[in-house]
């Protein structure tokens, strides 16, 4: 599914997110703080082992201790790990399906000072919109029985976030930013040989990692 497809598709909910979104923290006069990061995410291998990629979050303080954070992560390349096993489909070699994930995000987080100078913790809460491609994973069926290629389709997922982590201050307005984070993803992914016809899906996933970034304060 196109991205900006599954947003024209009539969803109140959807529509909502995108205003706020949108909505430009620039026209107001607040703190804002600009973060890009790293992401080191895996899973249980089901639908993927992990995820990485790249992420920058527009931070925005609404009142002491609290701010809201846009972001915008992507992943060029992840693996859809043994598709063919969906299906029941025994491959001759070990094939996964090479996908790509966009994800915009909406999150309140708290901030609170710690002991050690320089250093401040947080925690924060929040939504997603997640778009997922994946290619096509061809292949030969053991045995000599044949071919598969498996296409699959994903409906754009609704991502619960959470995280809590450390910000170390290493100069006058820039911080390193410390993050472990969690991930529930609604998914819906049809998956489909189109040689045999066979099908599956694959429902709600969770990812979980660690974030390492920058932070700078305008």
């Amino acid at each position: 599914m196109n991205f900006l497809s599954g947003y024209k598709s009539g969803s109140n909910g959807r529509l909502l997110f995108l205003l706020l979104l949108l909505y430009s923290p620039l026209g107001v006069a607040a703190d804002l703080e600009l973060s890009a990061h790293l992401n080191l995410v895996g899973s249980s291998g089901k639908p993927t082992n992990d995820v990485l990629g790249v992420g920058v979050v527009l931070h925005q303080k609404i009142s002491e201790g609290w701010y809201l954070g846009y972001g915008l992560d992507y992943s060029s390349k992840f693996d859809f790990e043994r598709p063919n096993n969906l299906l029941d489909i025994k491959s001759e070699t070990e094939t996964d399906a090479v996908g790509s994930m966009t994800m915009v995000s909406l999150v309140a987080e708290r901030r609170f000072e710690l002991e050690a100078d320089g250093w401040s913790g947080f925690w924060n809460l929040g939504a997603a919109f997640n778009e997922v491609d994946l290619d096509n994973a061809e292949g030969n069926i053991r045995g000599g029985g044949g071919t598969f290629d498996i296409e699959t389709d994903v409906d754009t997922e609704f991502v619960l976030l959470g995280s809590a982590g450390w910000m170390q201050q290493i100069g006058k307005n820039l911080s390193a930013r410390y993050t472990l984070a969690a991930e529930h993803h609604s998914g819906d992914w049809d998956v489909r040989d189109v040689v045999s016809g066979a099908t599956g899906k694959i429902g709600d996933y969770a990812l979980y990692g660690l974030r390492v970034g920058l932070t700078y304060r305008f």
